[in-house]
């Protein structure tokens, strides 16, 4: 595939957008070290004022015209709209950033938290998760406020502090504006942000982007054993090791059965005239009635399997023996699982009790939740926002898909009916793959400008 930057278009829109400022503000942004814990004692969160600093600094018009809530260390920006009886929109993203591994500083070509710019890229942890987002909602909603634009919708800016972690900023935000009766027309949150070929949906030489209407659900199950452990010349039982690890092979080795969530029978839909590749090809004719033969194609490749089951991923363990002839005692590993549409909390906690028989074994969640509602694309925000993308990535197929990650987006389904995860900050594959929670994050000053040319857009046709 060509690279990302040959499916731009229309970059002479908006001549007057300062790039080199917005690039400003942003490398500024990522010198806030702006990590939040599950053990808030850990967090510092001076590093969070002072982002609220630059951003109240850095956007004139913004403060002028709209409200600057902070919800804990949340924000919430209202630009008030002249005609109160339209439903609002609300742009969204997070604070928040995760550490960097430890040990892996010196990998970094430029520190984390310069914010360098060079080599035409913006360098850092945030770049493309996700301060690109917060500070593109930003720079246009600025934009337009400066060039005059009266905003006929209330537009809602909301940034989270703590989606790496917990949700609970987003959480606070969405509660907010339910007390406050609000109902909103569409939402925007962060997802997707790749141009690539379709070959993994038998569409070779498609060129696609994903507009994702639902996420999977999320659980993170520990296991635990207790044993009195001893000498290992005699692992009578079998030791608290051994154990755990049966009780870990056994729910691997029972699989969910795979299923086509709603989104995809939308993406194959959307796809259909495009499909070349066989057994796909004919499949599609029918998506709805040919439904569990597309979710078995799906799950024989690395790229769709996500979407079509419950996946499985052991991710840790713990009370190993710090010696090789000593049996361990107590034991616990984690296994994560992204619950797909037709799975819940309460299905999976059953379906892992039933193959592991060992019931000395523990279970509990550490945290869980369903999979979210799945966003209508039959709408306004659906409309905009695809006309937004069109005008200046006009060769690329936008197509509803889902999610194998988590958002903040869930947390507001509560007053929107349609939560779009889509940001419009276009990156090379492979950059988004590695430089995403790891090394040498960075993102393209070109694709930087581009998605806030994007929002600039989308504002305004929500404001026809």
């Amino acid at each position: 595939m060509n690279p990302v930057g040959d499916f731009f278009a229309a970059e002479d829109l908006y001549p007057d957008l300062d790039i080199g400022r917005a690039v400003e503000h942003l490398s500024a942004a990522i010198r806030c070290e702006t990590v939040n814990h599950v053990d808030h004692s850990l967090t510092d969160f001076t590093e969070f004022d002072r982002l609220h600093v630059l951003i109240k600094e850095s956007f004139p018009a913004v403060m002028e015209h709209g409200t600057f809530e902070q919800i804990g260390h949340s924000l919430l920006i209202t630009i008030p709209g002249c005609e109160p009886e339209l439903r609002p929109c609300l742009y969204m993203s997070h604070q928040d950033v995760v550490p960097v591994i430890r040990g892996t500083e010196q990998d970094w070509t430029y520190d984390a938290f310069s914010g360098a710019v060079a080599d035409g890229y913006i360098w850092g942890r945030g770049t493309l998760d996700i301060k690109d987002m917060v500070f593109g909602i930003l720079e246009a909603a600025e934009y337009l406020l400066s060039h005059g634009c009266q905003f006929r919708r209330t537009a809602y800016l909301a940034f989270g502090d703590d989606e790496e972690t917990l949700n609970q900023g987003a959480l606070a935000i969405a509660k907010t504006l339910q007390n406050r009766g609000v109902h909103l027309e569409f939402l925007l949150d962060e997802g997707g942000g790749e141009i690539e070929d379709g070959a993994a949906f038998g569409a070779p030489g498609v060129i696609v982007s994903h507009i994702n209407l639902m996420e999977k659900g999320y659980a993170d199950l520990e296991l635990s054993v207790e044993s009195a452990g001893g000498h290992s010349s005699c692992p009578w039982g079998g030791s608290s090791l051994e154990r755990l690890a049966r009780a870990i092979t056994a729910i691997t080795d029972h699989p969910f059965l795979p299923r086509m969530p709603e989104p995809l029978l939308a993406t194959f839909e959307t796809l259909a005239p495009f499909i070349t590749e066989e057994p796909l090809r004919s499949l599609v004719q029918d998506v709805h009635a040919n439904s569990v033969a597309i979710a078995a194609c799906c799950l024989e490749k690395k790229k769709t399997f996500p979407y079509v089951t419950t996946t499985i991923a052991p991710t840790m363990i713990e009370g190993g023996s710090s010696a090789c002839n000593v049996l361990p005692q107590n034991m616990r590993a984690v296994i994560n699982f992204r619950l797909n549409r037709g799975e819940t909390t309460e299905s999976v906690m059953a379906h892992c009790r039933s193959v592991v028989q060992d019931e000395s074994i523990s279970l509990r969640f550490l945290q869980a939740n369903n999979p979210s509602s799945t966003a209508r694309c039959d709408g306004s925000g659906y409309r905009w926002l695809t006309e937004a993308l069109s005008v200046f990535y006009p060769d690329v197929l936008f197509v509803p898909a889902l999610t194998a990650g988590a958002t903040d987006a869930r947390q507001y389904e509560r007053i929107c009916d349609t939560c779009l995860r889509c940001s419009p900050f276009m990156a090379e594959p492979d950059e988004v793959h590695t430089g995403v929670h790891g090394t040498n994050e960075r993102i393209p000053i070109r694709s930087y400008a581009q998605g806030i040319r994007v929002l600039i857009r989308l504002m305004e046709l929500a404001n026809l």
